[in-house]
């Protein structure tokens, strides 16, 4: 009795000292309720969060690396550290810490692993992971949002049908998420139903106005279907949202102001094109037409 209540004195100081700002503190204390306690998980936890506000991540890792040498078994620790890894953008780590739990044992784990492979670009392993999440987790939330990434995956993997697929399982709880939308604008942009891609991307914008990749779709949208005044406007904010737009961006935009009859925006916008890629051919040849264009308006009104 004696010993608990010392642990709970000194954890109920370390939470004072937390609530006051006091961090270094509050992590000396649970510092010294480790080497008195090792096995005492929260412990290790709570520090783990301390460094993580201090910034000191490589600190946070050394401790959550520790508890794991001697309580390699404990699968809520292991759970905490591969999410503390995660929340780090420390992919590979993660991946190595939370491969040792069976997704049967604890079927979000199968996510988690689908997520860093995700984050690394690791398609066909994010996918495995995810489907092995959805098969074994038929009532958690996060089935639904392993739907998303899913359809995502299938977009990079080319598999658009498949995309689709997805999507409409996801739909049930994300029909007003602004990237569902965007990822069904996607699928039919690249079947080439561009009609059907206008509704869901005009959606994803009005979702969420400030975020910059549905402007880019559209524009590629409309300017596909011939509304060269809609595909310039999208364009226009897409740049205006982002810093350093592509080449090819400006490229489409230029090739939308000359459809719309703007040739001297559509050739300053070709030169921005090749100014920031030299080696870019529609553009040189948007350039050149453009310039045939305009000397052969010159030269008729002469």
């Amino acid at each position: 009795m004696e010993v608990n209540y010392s642990l709970d004195n000194k954890i109920k100081n370390a939470h004072s000292f937390e609530s006051e700002g006091r961090l270094l503190h509050a992590a000396q204390i649970y510092i010294s309720i480790i080497d008195e306690y090792p096995n005492f998980v929260d412990a290790y936890f709570n520090l783990a969060h301390l460094y993580e506000k201090l910034g000191n991540i490589n600190s946070a890792i050394h401790l959550l690396q520790s508890l794991m040498d001697i309580n390699s078994e404990n699968i809520d620790a292991r759970l905490f550290y591969g999410q503390f890894l995660i929340r780090n953008n420390l992919w590979d780590k993660a991946i190595e810490v939370l491969s040792l739990i069976m997704p049967e044992e604890e079927p979000v784990v199968a996510f988690f692993l689908g997520y860093s492979h995700f984050m690394l670009n690791e398609f066909e392993l994010s996918k495995i992971n995810f489907l092995n999440f959805i098969s074994v987790e038929k009532n958690n939330e996060l089935v639904h949002e392993a739907y998303i990434y899913l359809a995502k995956i299938e977009i990079k993997l080319k598999n658009f049908e498949s995309a689709l697929a997805f999507a409409k399982k996801a739909d049930v709880l994300y029909s007003n998420f602004w990237e569902l939308n965007k990822i069904y604008a996607e699928t039919y942009f690249s079947l080439g139903m561009f009609a059907h891609a206008v509704a869901p991307i005009e959606k994803a914008i009005k979702l969420n106005q400030n975020e910059s990749s549905p402007y880019e779709l559209a524009g590629k949208i409309y300017l596909k279907l011939g509304d060269y005044q809609r595909a310039e406007k999208y364009f226009l904010k897409f740049i205006e949202l982002i810093d350093d737009a592509s080449s090819d961006i400006y490229t489409k935009l230029a090739e939308a102001c000359l459809k719309s009859s703007k040739p001297l925006d559509a050739l300053a916008y070709f030169d921005i094109a090749i100014k920031l890629d030299s080696s870019n051919k529609n553009a040189i040849e948007g350039k050149r037409n453009t310039q045939k264009f305009l000397n052969k308006n010159t030269a008729s009104d002469g």
